[in-house]
């Protein structure tokens, strides 16, 4: 059978979902200098549909002053991407998907995976973690939105002809949810069934959050990764710490850096922001 991946994203912004307006967006920006050094830190969404303006002119000013770009992981052919995920999702000999949630989250689950355009049949072969990120992409997948419109496609054009890194490997950042105990992982296929169902809690409120560059807003679209300790941790604070230390060690050298990460990652308690800040950086928002 031949299963209809339709990509996959964090639940940080790495979806291929609901459909939003055209429209001209003001995502935040901030800047970290001194002497010798910029870095300037944007919060991407991954997916967008067609007629976003998110390059605003101090945005655009920004990425045409950096002489680097990095991203979260590499750019990468989405056939490659794709044959990537499928496989380390895939594993035979697993329960039925039904049979790893409780009994009373069946009926949601049945529900979400429906709205997702997914079946049993889809989803039974694929480890939970995967399941759950098919389910969100799925969601809205007609609805336009896709990681080819995404912010990182265009920065990496932008960039042509200038150095573009990475914070983590493509295979590192999927098996951050292949690491999930299990426990965790039913968290997030439950709670992407819920979302399926609700698409104003979940991309939607995501793009209007990040569009209008309010990170209260933006912070509370990923207060539900929080509540679960495991996945709190690894997709979170884990990360954020990482990436805050390679920051810092950046601003030891000079240059012009241009950071392009999920917009959760920079607001809220713990983000890569307030990180900086407690390490004595001054970041200052400039969009």
């Amino acid at each position: 059978m031949k299963r209809r991946w339709l990509g996959l994203g964090l639940a940080l912004g790495l979806c291929t979902c609901a459909r939003a307006p055209e429209t001209k967006a003001h995502p935040a920006l901030w800047r970290v200098g001194d002497a010798d050094t910029t870095i300037w830190l944007f919060g991407t969404i991954h997916a967008l549909p067609p007629g976003v303006d998110w390059q605003t002119p101090t945005v655009a000013r920004a990425i045409d002053a950096a002489d680097t770009l990095i991203l979260e992981v590499p750019p990468a052919d989405p056939a490659a991407a794709r044959a990537h995920f499928v496989a380390l999702a895939e594993q035979p000999g697993l329960p039925p998907i039904s049979a790893r949630v409780a009994v009373g989250d069946r009926p949601t689950l049945a529900r979400g995976m429906a709205v997702a355009g997914q079946s049993a049949a889809d989803l039974d072969g694929l480890k939970t973690w995967a399941a759950a990120l098919t389910i969100t992409a799925g969601a809205g997948h007609a609805e336009q939105a896709s990681a080819a419109e995404g912010v990182e496609p265009v920065l990496t054009r932008r960039f042509t002809g200038k150095a573009i890194g990475a914070l983590e490997t493509r295979d590192g950042q999927l098996r951050l949810f292949d690491r999930l105990p299990g426990a965790a992982q039913r968290v997030l296929l439950v709670q992407a069934a819920i979302d399926a169902q609700d698409a104003a809690r979940g991309y939607a409120q995501l793009f209007k959050a990040w569009s209008a560059g309010d990170d209260a807003a933006l912070a509370a679209t990923i207060a539900p990764l929080r509540r679960d300790p495991a996945i709190g941790k690894a997709l979170l604070a884990d990360r954020n710490a990482r990436w805050a230390s390679v920051i810092v060690r950046r601003m030891a050298r000079p240059g012009r850096v241009f950071v392009a990460v999920g917009a959760g990652h920079l607001v809220g308690p713990g983000s890569v922001v307030e990180l900086l800040r407690k390490r004595g950086l001054k970041v200052e928002r400039v969009e």
